[in-house]
């Protein structure tokens, strides 16, 4: 039979033109199935109703309602995964993989407190988890006490959140448990460090290829957060009001918040070129017309910085930019324009994001999404004025400030996308 999808204890299967559900008889220790013929759905929502009767109050076979990590597991996935961004679920899964399975997996939930607390001594003696793919993200160093207390959460709320929700009843919520070593953001070494104009200027003229440019550029005028251009499509331009929404069409947002940011200087060149040259998958910054990943991100950021200032690119990366870009803002515009521009706090609700992908051209329209978007006038007058200019004096290439055909590219681009 081939396995095709495994549900708890369950495990659907393939045989032919035929699906079964398959399971180990607990009391002989023996294999046992039941076949559903050709309607795959219904083998699959029998192993989910069986799994229901196994963490059920009402448990049909008497067994006491003492579910097993692995059983909890997941019924919290189900419910919290499509609520979630693709890159929380990913995480998710290597947790499970990583710490859940080898530490967790078969323990009841009775037992499970002295379990995660078992599983966090193991993280701060330095085990770093099972089966991890040493060919990505290997990790010879113990893990930081903050990411152990992030993976200790996630197994406390696997059965805390199935009790508050009433999907499951019976066993009691698993308390804090407390990581030593840990620390607050504020005491924390900072990701990246300043960077001067002359770096900056550095950085712009040690980019080779054209999507290493575009992707510094829009970073260097909108201060976003990492990973923010990798995943961008050129519908998020707002082509009328000069300005990008960093959150994608039909993402929700998260405490990380994305905000509308103003397309400034040679961002609009920018802009215009990536999309004159997007492919089918309508990547703004793109390679051979194909879009990038997050990691293609750190990947660029790094080579442009070791080619750019060799011994001193250490500690310089988006974050560098993004905060050299807000503590520079910091003493020009109004608190609340850059807190908006940072992300910090909301500027406009569900409705209003979808007014400005939406709006329909008249010039009443128009007037009213552009107040909307006072809050940014500052920003843009502080780099046009000043940023952008200053740039210009340390890099060699030529930002095309002030061009007048800067103007007509975007035109074009605009009708290009549109069409």
């Amino acid at each position: 039979m081939n396995t095709l999808e495994r549900i708890g204890q369950f495990t659907v299967a393939q045989n032919r033109n035929t699906y079964h559900l398959r399971w180990t008889n607990k009391n002989t220790g023996k294999q046992e199935s039941e076949s559903f013929g050709r309607d795959l759905a219904r083998a699959k929502s029998e192993a989910w109703r069986r799994m229901a009767a196994l963490v059920s109050p009402d448990d049909l076979i008497e067994r006491p309602n003492n579910p097993t990590f692995e059983e909890l597991w997941h019924f919290y996935y189900r419910e919290k995964k499509p609520n979630l961004s693709a890159g929380r679920v990913k995480r998710l899964d290597e947790a499970y993989k990583l710490y859940f399975k080898p530490a967790l997996a078969k323990v009841p939930a009775s037992d499970l407190p002295d379990a995660i607390r078992a599983m966090r001594d193991r993280m701060l003696a330095g085990w770093t988890g099972d089966d991890r793919n040493e060919s990505r993200g290997a990790r010879h160093k113990p893990l930081h006490p903050n990411t152990i207390e992030d993976v200790i959460n996630i197994a406390r709320a696997t059965l805390n959140f199935l009790l508050e929700e009433r999907i499951i009843v019976g066993p009691n919520p698993i308390p804090t448990i407390r990581v030593t070593g840990r620390t607050a953001a504020i005491d924390r070494e900072p990701k990246g460090r300043h960077v001067s104009f002359e770096e900056i200027g550095k950085l712009i003229d040690a980019c080779h290829f054209p999507h290493h440019l575009h992707m510094l550029l829009l970073e260097l005028g909108s201060a976003t957060r990492s990973g923010v251009f990798p995943e961008m499509l050129t519908d998020q331009i707002l082509w009328d009001l000069e300005s990008i929404d960093t959150l994608p069409v039909g993402k929700k947002q998260t405490t990380k918040y994305r905000p509308v940011i103003p397309v400034t200087g040679p961002m609009r060149w920018a802009t215009a070129q990536a999309v004159m040259t997007a492919g089918p998958d309508k990547h703004l910054v793109h390679f051979r017309r194909q879009g990038l990943t997050g990691r293609n991100g750190t990947q660029i950021i790094h080579r442009i910085a070791k080619r750019a200032l060799g011994d001193r690119a250490t500690k310089v990366n988006w974050y560098s930019i993004r905060h050299t870009l807000i503590d520079w803002l910091e003493m020009r515009v109004p608190q609340k324009s850059l807190s908006m521009l940072a992300g910090h706090i909301s500027a406009f609700d569900t409705k209003e994001r979808r007014q400005f992908r939406q709006n329909d051209g008249s010039k009443t329209t128009l007037i009213y999404l552009k107040q909307k978007l006072v809050h940014l006038d500052p920003i843009r007058k502080a780099l046009e004025d000043e940023w952008w200019p200053e740039i210009q004096m340390h890099c060699k290439l030529d930002l095309r400030l002030g061009d007048p055909k800067v103007n007509d590219e975007w035109f074009e681009a605009q009708k290009t996308i549109k069409m």
